[in-house]
């Protein structure tokens, strides 16, 4: 839905690099439709590593009100902002900024509510084990999310081990129990009541392939995979297959934009079924 002839609109977007394929358009102009907001407007752009700023300051991003961020921006979306919620303080990441009255920003993370609500939606009630799979800033994020379904064991695992430390630091500091657990040995992480994989499609390829080859394979819990384009991914379908509950990434971006449109708004909630359904719709119109 676009702005109403006459009527300023609202200006919102997603930047990222590479943003092409991002569903948040499709999320954020449902919501608008099914809500009758006919104030708003929201687009893409791609915007680099090291360039949020000078996008913000002299390229389109002046005209924005809120800008839903991707990576590899989030480290800066928190950095430049001039004040930032709890959950971008305690990981240094932001996927929302939003435009305050006096011209700066606000910066909020809606990606750790964004897995706690996907992997709740599939009972992942109160956990007490987790694992997650991979590292970076979405590997930082699940392991906020874990924290807040109540988690107290944690399994970390990563190709590079020395990239679990900012995980492993959040953990221990929230109390957790944290064991590395050898990137040989990753299969043991299906031992726990939820899992999620943050790994991108080459890894879980890999990944994916090792656990087929397994003669006998854990019992699986939940899983959260961040991947969603194909579908199933990798690892999900290994899950699933044996019998394990499966959650997709679309499922994390649409709890995503829920609190992302709240921010943006001031709604009281997004209609995320109708939201999700739209999304699933344009992915099966992509070519394949």
């Amino acid at each position: 839905m676009g702005a109403v002839e006459g009527m300023t609109p609202r200006r919102f977007a997603v930047i990222g690099s590479p943003v092409a394929h991002s569903l948040s358009p499709v999320l954020h102009r449902t919501a608008y439709e099914v809500l009758g907001i006919a104030d708003a407007v929201y687009d893409r752009h791609d915007v680099p590593a090291g360039q949020l700023r000078a996008f913000l300051t002299e390229g389109p991003g002046r005209e924005l009100d809120g800008l839903s961020v991707t990576m590899p921006g989030k480290p800066e979306a928190f950095a430049l902002a001039a004040e930032a919620d709890a959950t971008s303080q305690a990981l240094g990441v932001s996927n929302t900024l939003i435009r305050r009255p006096d011209g700066r920003w606000r910066a909020e993370n809606h990606d750790v509510h964004g897995i706690a609500a996907a992997l709740g939606d599939h009972g992942a009630g109160s956990p007490r084990t987790g694992a997650v799979l991979g590292s970076g800033a979405t590997a930082l994020s699940a392991v906020a999310a874990l924290i807040s379904l109540g988690v107290t064991d944690l399994l970390l695992t990563a190709r590079s081990p020395h990239k679990l430390a900012p995980l492993q630091e959040l953990a221990g500091g929230a109390g957790l129990a944290v064991r590395l657990v050898p990137w040989e040995h990753r299969h043991r992480l299906l031992e726990t009541e939820v899992l999620v994989s943050a790994l991108a499609a080459e890894g879980a390829r890999a990944v994916a392939g090792q656990w087929r080859a397994l003669p006998h394979l854990p019992a699986p819990g939940v899983l959260l995979d961040v991947l969603y384009d194909p579908w199933p991914a990798p690892i999900a379908a290994v899950v699933a297959a044996a019998g394990g509950e499966v959650a997709d990434g679309l499922e994390m971006l649409a709890h995503q934009a829920d609190r992302q449109l709240r921010s943006m708004l001031g709604i009281a909630a997004a209609p995320v079924p109708q939201m999700l359904a739209a999304a699933r719709a344009a992915l099966d119109r992509r070519p394949r």
